[in-house]
């Protein structure tokens, strides 16, 4: 493996896993069964500003465990100071929830309840791995509402929730196992985990008529996520978390393409979506110098 590129900020952003945020947005709008590409557009851009702004606070809250754990992250290298992250990240959260406005009180409303959690989870809750996870879980769905409420149907009947509450469960149990990376760690308990997280994402299947053009991506999805979990629990049972997680914050786009390609009769949101599987890949390895 090569040395990584300097790009600190683009790291300090985790920048290859904005396309999930934009992602979720997409498929919220979509999933009230209708389309209109500007608003779908400018509603992801303020989830993408909210998820970076909140990555930069993430790793300003961590800066001392990132010492230990991540010592290669631009704050512990020095690459990024702490005033420097407070700065992007505070900006960034702002400019989401600004650009939201831009489409109505009620996305604004939904836009200003993320930043909120985002600081409450970056700040205090991810100290416990339930309330943490919980939170997580919640940043997601309310991601997807946003896109909902921008799309103009917010929570108007109960099955509305099954996309964004199945999406919150999924990360709940993705963000659970991710505080495994350190302290004491069971096989059993990390492939309970893995085989939870996988069903998450294959539920639409069984609760939802998926057709199967949004099957395909669902069951690849979540095929690659227990690939990549059990081969990594056999081999290397100490240290591949990291990838098991990677694999499935990537897998959110999948997800969220299904969802599109399940709804709408046009497959092309759907089909744009699941292209933002090749940034999140090509920036991703660009990024971790492979």
């Amino acid at each position: 493996m090569s040395r990584a590129p300097e790009m600190p900020v683009l790291r300090l952003l985790r920048f290859q896993n904005v396309f999930t945020a934009a992602a979720d947005a997409f498929g919220g709008y979509g999933w009230t069964g209708t389309w209109d590409w500007k608003r779908a557009a400018i509603t992801s851009a303020a989830s993408a500003c909210l998820y970076m702004g909140g990555m930069a606070i993430n790793d300003l809250c961590d800066a001392e465990r990132d010492r230990r754990l991540h010592p290669a992250r631009p704050i512990p290298m020095g690459k990024v100071s702490p005033a420097q992250a407070f700065a992007i990240g505070g900006g960034l959260i702002a400019a989401g929830v600004l650009i939201a406005a831009t489409l109505g009180p009620r996305v604004a409303a939904v836009a200003a309840q993320i930043a909120l959690f985002v600081v409450a989870y970056d700040a205090l809750l991810k100290k416990w791995r339930l309330p943490g996870a919980a939170a997580m879980g919640l940043l997601r769905g309310l991601n997807f509402a946003m896109g909902m409420a921008a799309g103009g149907a917010l929570f108007h009947d109960p099955p509305a929730f099954f996309a964004p509450a199945t999406l919150a469960t999924f990360v709940f149990v993705l963000t659970f196992l991710s505080t495994f990376e350190e302290g004491p760690k069971t096989r059993g308990l990390l492939g309970l985990g893995i085989v939870l997280a996988a069903a998450a994402l294959l539920a639409p299947l069984v609760f939802v008529r998926t057709p199967l053009r949004a099957a395909v991506p669902l069951g690849l999805a979540a095929g690659a996520l227990l690939w990549t979990g059990f081969r990594g629990l056999r081999r290397e049972p100490d240290d591949f978390l990291p990838a098991v997680i990677r694999t499935g914050v990537r897998a959110i786009i999948p997800f969220n393409a299904a969802v599109l390609l399940a709804t709408l009769d046009d497959p092309v949101p759907g089909l744009v979506v699941l292209a933002f599987l090749v940034p999140t890949f090509g920036i991703g390895k660009f990024l971790r110098g492979s």
